[in-house]
C-alpha cells in the first residue's frame, strides 16, 4: 500500500511527462458551414421587342346601303399592310427544360382602301351610276394576349433558344367604309366619286401562336434576341349599320430586343 509520500510523488512525475505532450496536440480548426451554391440565372426570363406584323390576307367588304328608295352597293378592297408591332412576354421553367409563359402584343398601321360604288339615279330607275375612289388613312390596330408551352434548349455558350406554342386571344380595331358621297349635276346621268365616310368596326376572337425564340448573353442576366412568331385567329366585326365583317387577325412576326434572366 502507497504512502502519502509516495502518491504526491507519483502525481508530480504524471504531471511532468503528461503536459508536454498535451500541450503539443494541435488545437482543433472551428468548420466554416458550407457555402451556399448560386443558382444559375435562366429558369426565368422577360423579353421584350419591338418589330413588324404582315397581315395575313387582304379582305373586301361588300355591301348594300338605300339611296334615292333604290338599293346601291359599295365594294371596299383593304389590303393588308405591313404594320408596327410591340411584344412583352416573360415565362418560368417548372418541369426541367419545360416551363410556361405569358406574351402581349399590339400592333397598328394604316392602308389605303379602293372602293367601287353603284350609286341609284335620284330621277330615274334602274339607272346606277358607277364611281371609283380610294379611302386613305384606313387604320387597324390588333391586341393579343398568348399564352405559351415552351421547351428551353440546354445553353450552348452565350446562346439560348427556346420553342413555343399555345392560345391566343386577340381584340381587333378595323376602319371600315360606311358610306360614299358623290359630285353630281341635273340631269344627274353621271356622277364622280368624292369621298368615302368611314367608321371603326371592333371584335375579338380566339387563336392560337407558334414560334421560336433566340437569345446571345453578353452577361449572366442580360441579352439581345430575336423572335419569330406565326399567330393568328378569325374574327367577326361589328360593322356599321349592325353588319358583321370577317377578317383574319394577326400573321407573321419578326421583333427584336432584350433578354432579362432571373
Amino acid at each position: 500500500m502507497m504512502t502519502m509520500t509516495q502518491m504526491v510523488t507519483a502525481g508530480l512525475l504524471m504531471t511532468l511527462f503528461v503536459a508536454p505532450l498535451a500541450a503539443q496536440r494541435p488545437a482543433a480548426t472551428p468548420q466554416k458551414p458550407p457555402a451556399a451554391a448560386k443558382r444559375t440565372p435562366g429558369q426565368g426570363f422577360i423579353a421584350v421587342n419591338a418589330g413588324i406584323l404582315a397581315a395575313p390576307s387582304d379582305f373586301t367588304d361588300d355591301f348594300t346601303f338605300t339611296a334615292n328608295a333604290e338599293a346601291g352597293t359599295i365594294e371596299a378592297a383593304c389590303p393588308s399592310k405591313t404594320a408596327l408591332l410591340l411584344d412583352v412576354s416573360g415565362g418560368y421553367r417548372f418541369w426541367g427544360r419545360v416551363g410556361v409563359a405569358v406574351a402581349g402584343s399590339r400592333a397598328s398601321g394604316k392602308g389605303t382602301a379602293a372602293v367601287r360604288a353603284s350609286v341609284p339615279h335620284p330621277l330615274l330607275l334602274d339607272h346606277d351610276r358607277a364611281v371609283e375612289g380610294e379611302a386613305p388613312n384606313v387604320s387597324r390596330t390588333e391586341s393579343a394576349a398568348h399564352l405559351q408551352l415552351f421547351y428551353a434548349l440546354a445553353p450552348r455558350g452565350k446562346w439560348r433558344a427556346r420553342f413555343f406554342g399555345g392560345p391566343s386571344y386577340f381584340a381587333v380595331s378595323q376602319d371600315l367604309v360606311r358610306s360614299v358621297t358623290v359630285n353630281e349635276a341635273y340631269p344627274f346621268d353621271t356622277a364622280t366619286f368624292r369621298s368615302a365616310v368611314t367608321e371603326a368596326g371592333a371584335g375579338s376572337g380566339f387563336g392560337f401562336n407558334v414560334g421560336a425564340d433566340l437569345a446571345w448573353m453578353f452577361s449572366r442576366r442580360a441579352g439581345a434576341g430575336l423572335l419569330l412568331r406565326y399567330a393568328g385567329a378569325a374574327v367577326d366585326l361589328n360593322a356599321p349599320d349592325s353588319r358583321n365583317v370577317s377578317i383574319d387577325a394577326g400573321g407573321f412576326q419578326a421583333g427584336a430586343g432584350l433578354r432579362f434572366l432571373f
